[in-house]
């Protein structure tokens, strides 16, 4: 299947899933959350502490704080799911890409309270190391033993479509045969400060965290869901938006769908809000989403506080 929209990348197959939500980890029990009556008020909603205390990774994870944690066991699933598509594939040749709008930002601040608190000389150097917004890539390449290339994405508002985009480039090119690509953000009290100051409305609103995770092979390996980075205008079975929209309006104008969702005040909305969009687009086309009809196709848009907008277009392909 080859997108014109994407410049005429080919669509990337999926092969695995992982997800970390404020609704669990398990992506039945993720289902089964999102099937839920949309009943609950605003309010901030956080990864359950015990879901992030895995016994099986305690060691390897013993000096991870929340961010990293979240995000090795999200990419630990999706590699998990997608081994029988990855097995023979050299580690070399598995690249890994992690989007995340404001990265481990509360172990900076940590690192900084030190500074302040006990001088430069006494700031915890393990603090700083995980402070850096590829402390979570590391992680996961030792947790994996991947030696493909590995790249960070920061953006505040469309860093995991970024991340889509890059991750066609690099297997249309050839500089991969398997992409592990993922969107983590976390909750602090100085990003809820910082957010309630400038979001209108505030009280509307349903912060969250999370981490989900994809692994992602080339359009001609059999899949049963297709993602693509698309700026095109279309007609889908299911839009995902953000509601209340942080920016502009709450629906992609030019865009014709069956339906109109958002899973903000399930999931929580975050500046990584896409991938977990995108994590219910794959299970209603899967048939566990909490949209009650056949989906062939579902696309998430999102717009930017610049007037950007991006769009991710998932279909079914041939399981």
């Amino acid at each position: 299947m080859i997108n014109s929209d994407s410049g005429g990348l080919p669509s990337a197959s999926i092969l695995g899933i992982g997800a970390v939500t404020p609704a669990g980890r398990n992506l039945d029990t993720i289902s089964a959350a999102l099937l839920r009556p949309d009943e609950t008020p605003a309010g901030v909603l956080r990864v359950d502490d015990e879901l992030l205390s895995d016994a099986a990774l305690g060691r390897q994870l013993r000096r991870a704080d929340r961010f990293t944690r979240m995000a090795a066991m999200a990419a630990l699933d999706a590699w998990n799911a997608s081994e029988p598509a990855c097995r023979g594939v050299p580690l070399e040749r598995i690249g890994m890409i992690v989007s995340s709008g404001f990265g481990p930002h509360c172990r900076g601040f940590r690192f900084l309270d030190g500074i302040l608190d006990c001088g430069d000389s006494a700031a915890s150097p393990t603090d700083f190391s995980h402070s850096v917004h590829g402390a979570a890539s590391a992680y996961i390449s030792g947790l994996l033993g991947l030696r493909g290339p590995s790249l960070n994405v920061t953006d505040f508002e469309i860093g995991f479509e970024e991340s889509v985009r890059l991750a066609q480039c690099w297997l249309a090119e050839g500089a991969c045969d398997r992409v592990l690509i993922g969107a983590v953000d976390e909750l602090g009290e100085v990003m809820l400060n910082c957010a309630s100051k400038m979001l209108d409305h505030f009280s509307n609103y349903s912060p969250g965290e999370g981490a989900v995770f994809l692994m992602l092979g080339p359009h001609n390996i059999p899949a049963v869901v297709q993602i693509s980075a698309t700026v095109d205008s279309r007609s889908v079975d299911v839009l995902l938006v953000d509601d209340p929209p942080r920016f502009g309006a709450s629906s992609a104008p030019g865009i014709a769908a069956r339906r109109t969702t958002s899973v903000s005040r399930r999931l929580g909305q975050s500046a990584s809000g896409a991938a977990f969009d995108s994590l219910e687009a794959l299970l209603a086309i899967l048939g566990k989403g909490h949209v009650q009809r056949t989906v062939d196709n579902a696309a998430t848009f999102r717009t930017s506080s610049d007037g950007r907008s991006a769009m991710l277009l998932l279909t079914r392909g041939e399981p």
